[in-house]
């Protein structure tokens, strides 16, 4: 298999093959750096032209192609691509071009007569600094029918509190998105959640709303609900998002709400070892850009990025990020959101003079501050 690389310096846009064990070029190339004074302090790497940065975007789409690729051409059981395309767990896919690569997937704990699957996939990211890791679960929204099936995985895969970012409605622009899979409110009392009826394991739980408010900074509908298991139970944090736009992205007030929501999704969680988990419609295009954020304004928060940074972080992480789940940051205007939002970063920074150090309070409270500005450029954002 090659890789297409998309060398910066071809001005007529020619795609060249190189073999499939060479790095990618233009995740190594260094981005011009800008003479102007506002931009003293950012690291250049987020100082890229739009033309450049979309060309990235490009060479992350050649990559993509190449993995459903070989996936199609090689679906035996030690390929990293393959994707399971029976029946069963194709009718498990909210979109019929977005599934979990094997490798990689959250498996329910059910009889082995019966499928495993839901289109979930763990997420694993390190830190620079000292290779500390945190984890997500990234998936889509439910469907109708999978009422049992997501409950039965955070009941699995987290520990004593679960953290749930929701960033779609359950209806946008009369398409179905997400089925309504959580009580609205605590009026709604529990509701019964009886797994054994598909997989005759015994496995029965509930799901209650005990307390439902609107967080201001982070403008999140935001529910403690209490999940039950036999004698057991579990705080779950659910944290709806709705200021991002199936038709936009995140913008003045909405913007800064979205750090908000990063800040408080990990105030909730009792720590990068618990699994965040984070689902839009898809599980990869709003899904995939909050994970890149919360993992970049970490690395900022730590001081990991100096201004001196010659690897194109933000293109490494998402090429990263699409080998553990497909399309993730799935269009080019959420891949230019990442730069510009990160840029800001280091420009309120300056501003406000904070030092390395600073935190994600520091941030979100800077952002109040300071305008948030306008988006560049194009707004069809895919889930």
């Amino acid at each position: 298999m090659s890789h297409h690389i998309w060398r910066s310096g071809n001005h007529h846009g020619h795609v060249v093959s190189v073999s499939s064990r060479s790095s990618p070029k233009l995740s190594r190339s260094r981005p011009r750096r800008r003479g102007r004074s506002a931009d003293r302090g950012i690291p250049r790497f987020l100082l890229q032209t739009h033309s450049e940065i979309r060309r990235k975007f490009l060479e992350l789409e050649y990559l993509q192609n190449d993995r459903l690729t070989e996936s199609l051409m090689n679906q035996e059981e030690d390929s990293k691509w393959r994707l399971d395309d029976s029946p069963e767990v194709t009718s498990r896919n909210r979109y019929s071009n977005i599934a979990a690569w094997e490798h990689n997937r959250i498996k329910l704990d059910v009889p082995p007569e019966h499928c495993n699957y839901i289109n979930a996939s763990p997420i694993t990211l390190h830190s620079r600094k000292d290779g500390s890791v945190k984890q997500y679960i990234c998936t889509q929204g439910p469907r109708e029918g999978q009422f049992n099936h997501i409950w039965r995985m955070i009941w699995q895969e987290t520990e004593e509190v679960a953290v749930i970012v929701m960033l779609t409605k359950t209806s946008e622009l009369g398409r179905d998105k997400c089925f309504q899979y959580f009580p609205e409110t605590v009026e709604d009392g529990a509701w019964v959640i009886n797994g054994d009826e598909e997989f005759r394991d015994g496995f029965q739980a509930t799901i209650e709303c005990v307390e439902k408010t609107k967080d201001k900074r982070s403008s999140c509908t935001m529910r403690k609900m209490v999940l039950k298991v036999g004698d057991k139970e579990r705080t779950v944090w659910h944290l709806l998002f709705k200021g991002w736009p199936d038709f936009g992205v995140p913008e003045g007030e909405d913007r800064n709400a979205l750090l908000g929501t990063i800040k408080l999704a990990n105030e909730k969680n009792s720590g990068p070892h618990n699994p965040l988990i984070v689902h839009c419609s898809a599980g990869v295009g709003r899904s995939g850009t909050f994970v890149t954020l919360d993992h970049f304004i970490h690395e900022i928060d730590s001081g990991t990025i100096g201004v001196d940074e010659r690897e194109d972080l933000v293109f490494e992480k998402v090429n990263m990020l699409r080998e553990q789940r497909m399309y993730m940051v799935q269009s080019q205007v959420q891949f230019e959101f990442l730069y510009q939002v990160l840029k800001e970063k280091f420009q309120r920074r300056g501003k406000s003079a904070s030092p390395p150090g600073t935190t994600m309070d520091e941030l979100v409270e800077t952002d109040e501050e300071l305008d948030g500005g306008e988006l560049d450029g194009g707004v069809l954002l895919h889930s």
